[in-house]
């Protein structure tokens, strides 16, 4: 069992942060309240780490990420690389049948965080003050991949900043049906391609941001009488909040102001909720027997007469065991609960499991003792302790 008990980081940084959502609220306890980049690609997160032989950086956890790809490298203070790597960005459960809610992807309904944490541990420790550099991008188009309802084709703008996002019908996007769509979701418009290289259709929705250039014998059309304007409006914009399910009037509001317009993609923001890196307690493993489950916080109405129904809502785990200890790891244990009581921690609650558990996603948590843990003497040299564990999400 490993705890990241000593956190290294003297500084974060990333490119430029969606307003409210800064790179100091990944050293937080809240892995709802994230780091969001305004950046689709080549995005960059940086964290600064004072290290020596006594406090080595020996782990990464990651928690509530969101990207596509993310690698990372860990530098020492001359900028070597020490360790290097990538994380698996895939879903735990998704499907590929969009508009059905009764597959798969019920699993994004209310999900906190769509991705699991990572406890990474590193083969060779840095022991100076170096730095881990996290490259990540998204670029999976999400607009098509509604739960419920239409994929999205529009944007309509109502008013400076605010509009909804609409189906080929007209018809205003339900978000929370959709499933995909939320804070820092990009929405990025359709550009008329460039050169222009077969007869073309442009309308009030079409948006270009460069002078066109048409190939001979091409046709150009302009619908509704409309008249084609080159501008540097922005084409794609971040979702900033959203009243109710977003299907009012002004229900979305945005970072920039998005004119009318088809939309080409709906893509998922690059965010962070919790970072940590550093040195790791290690204590020995749980003894056979381990328990861990989880806490729904699902809603569930069973009527009188025997109907159902529910509305999801987020889960965490809890973890409860027990294990042997010399007694100085049961003192080292001690210490470490009167210093972090509360306050939670990221955590490899089992290690050295077999290569197909996959414990760098599967046994780690962001927890905290739900309880003290107590300790029985059973000999001169050994106790036995036992624990609890609950999930922040």
């Amino acid at each position: 069992m490993k705890v990241l008990s000593e956190d290294r980081t003297t500084a974060v940084a990333g490119g430029t942060a969606l307003s409210g959502f800064p790179a100091s609220n990944v050293q937080n306890d809240r892995p709802r309240k994230p780091w969001i980049s305004t950046q689709q690609s080549g995005e960059s997160f940086t964290i600064s780490l004072n290290a020596s032989a006594s406090y080595p950086i020996q782990a990464m956890f990651l928690y509530g990420i969101e990207a596509d790809s993310c690698a990372w490298v860990l530098k020492n203070q001359a900028g070597s690389t020490i360790d290097s790597g990538s994380l698996d960005m895939s879903y735990p459960i998704e499907s590929d049948l969009s508009g059905n809610p009764n597959n798969s992807n019920v699993y994004f309904v209310n999900q906190v965080h769509f991705r699991r944490a990572f406890f990474i541990t590193f083969s060779s420790p840095v022991t100076d003050n170096g730095s881990l550099v996290l490259s990540l991008a998204t670029t999976v188009n999400l607009g098509g991949k509604n739960i419920q309802g239409n994929a999205v084709a529009s944007w309509v703008r109502d008013t400076t900043n605010k509009g909804r996002l609409l189906d080929s019908s007209g018809t205003a996007i339900n978000i929370i049906d959709h499933g995909f769509i939320g804070i820092g979701t990009h929405v990025t418009a359709v550009l008329i391609e460039n050169p222009v290289t077969e007869d073309t259709t442009v309308d009030q929705n079409s948006n270009a941001t460069n002078p066109l250039v048409l190939n001979g014998g091409v046709t150009l059309t302009i619908n509704g009488g409309f008249s084609l304007i080159i501008s540097t409006d922005p084409i794609t914009a971040q979702i900033t909040s959203i009243t109710g399910d977003g299907t009012a009037s002004q229900g979305i509001t945005l970072n920039v102001d998005l004119a009318t317009a088809s939309v080409a993609n709906i893509l998922n923001p690059i965010k962070i909720g919790i970072a940590r890196c550093g040195k790791v307690t290690d204590f020995p493993n749980p003894r056979r027997g381990l328990s861990f489950g989880y806490q729904d916080f699902s809603i569930r109405r069973r009527q009188p007469t025997g109907g159902y129904s529910s509305e999801p809502r987020p889960l965490s785990r809890e973890v409860s065991g027990d294990c042997i200890m010399t007694t100085a790891e049961a003192q080292t244990m001690q210490d470490f609960y009167r210093a972090f009581r509360s306050k939670p921690m990221p955590m490899l609650f089992i290690n050295n499991m077999p290569s197909n558990f996959g414990e760098s996603m599967k046994g780690n948590m962001f927890g905290y003792f739900k309880n003290a843990p107590s300790f029985s003497l059973i000999g001169t040299e050994h106790q036995a302790v036992q624990f609890q564990f609950c999930e922040v999400v």
